[in-house]
């Protein structure tokens, strides 16, 4: 028998050309929960679908475990189409928002049941259920009902009968949501320990950016049931491909800027009256003359008294770890934060300001680009 503990084999995920459309009503047009999107998790990899509600990440999400049958595509593990195959003929396993335990079993109950209805020998039940007790956490509390745990230990509670099976893939669906703040920091940091430590295909679905940019090998956004970008938590925050992944992201400036001069490898900017050189963005060509739009995250201004640029502080928010300030700059608004602030003067509303800001840091957009 397998250790769970040690790790459980890892398997390859694909949808192809997933379409996922339901009927419009009193003869609208259908609506299309999900369309045309492709995908691969790669054996051991936890994947983030994340975007607004409705955008098609947990449509996606029940197209592989079987409780959405996709309109058109195909959806593989290991290059074994399942798109037709009924839910308990995937090997997935999957922990809900609401858990969904048992409330007139013990934990230990809860955690077997998915084993006592395969045929495996009582022993063996036993001792993969002891282990997965123990690697939770749990098996001090394996004789409590679940009306008995904290919010976190039914998690657990959850997570340890979705990986008792040993699934080829597991799946999330927002497990994290009904946790208070301080909780579910603890337990989605405990969750990714214990995915990576099984290693353990996994799918996970989330509106929290900073959740899925905490867990994630691979995220994925979506809108509007079509993938905007996939990519590593650092590429998409630090170079989004549009504006909603720049917004979704997180906090981020919209600024108007003219092109100079473009070579091979750099690009020249009058950004608010100010020249910038940052590196070549090799996703669209650029030529002199033409107008952009850059994005600049709030943390890249840094507060330099020999910096570029002045502007006219129209609001200050302490924040604890960083203050927050609304700049009046060039005749737009931006945003800056300054994680250094026990090192410079406080700024208030009126105040003027000096910022700096490296051309590393910008991220250039095609005019207009949503």
């Amino acid at each position: 028998m397998r250790a769970i503990v040690e790790t459980v084999p890892s398997s390859k995920v694909t949808f192809a050309g997933i379409v996922k459309q339901f009927p419009g009503h009193s003869g609208e047009e259908p609506v299309y929960a999900v369309n045309k999107v492709s995908l691969d998790i790669e054996p051991g990899q936890l994947v983030t679908l994340l975007g607004p509600s409705g955008c098609g990440k947990t449509t996606t999400l029940r197209m592989l475990a079987g409780f959405e049958t996709p309109t058109a595509g195909e959806i593989s593990i290991n290059g074994q189409t399942i798109t037709h195959l009924p839910p308990n003929k995937r090997d997935v396993g999957m922990v809900f928002q609401s858990y969904a335990l048992f409330p007139h079993m013990t934990v230990y109950d809860n955690v077997a049941y998915g084993l006592s209805i395969k045929p495996i020998p009582k022993s063996q039940v036993k001792e993969r259920v002891d282990k997965v007790l123990a690697l939770m956490h749990l098996d001090k509390m394996k004789d409590r009902l679940p009306s008995l745990l904290s919010g976190g230990q039914q998690q657990r509670v959850a997570l340890a009968r979705a990986v008792v099976t040993e699934p080829k893939v597991l799946l999330f669906d927002e497990p994290l949501s009904n946790l208070d703040a301080k909780l579910r920091e603890y337990m989605r940091d405990e969750l990714r320990k214990i995915q990576q430590r099984l290693g353990i295909t996994s799918l996970y679905v989330t509106h929290d950016q900073a959740e899925a940019m905490a867990i994630s090998d691979k995220v994925v956004i979506m809108n509007k049931g079509e993938i905007q970008q996939i990519g590593s938590p650092r590429k998409i925050y630090m170079r989004p491909c549009n504006q909603f992944v720049a917004n979704f992201m997180g906090k981020a400036n919209f600024l108007k800027a003219i092109v100079e001069q473009s070579d091979s490898r750099h690009i020249g900017l009058n950004l608010l009256g100010q020249r910038l050189v940052i590196p070549k963005d090799p996703i669209f060509e650029v030529k002199a003359g033409e107008r952009v739009d850059c994005v600049i995250r709030p943390e890249f201004w840094s507060i330099d008294p020999e910096g570029k640029f002045q502007g006219t502080v129209e609001r200050a928010i302490y924040l604890g770890p960083y203050v927050e300030y609304e700049v009046a700059l060039g005749g737009q608004t931006v945003v800056v934060v300054d994680y250094m602030h026990h090192l410079h003067e406080p700024k208030s509303a009126g105040d003027l300001i000096r910022l700096g800001l490296s051309g590393q840091s910008i991220t250039l957009l095609p005019p207009g680009q949503e």
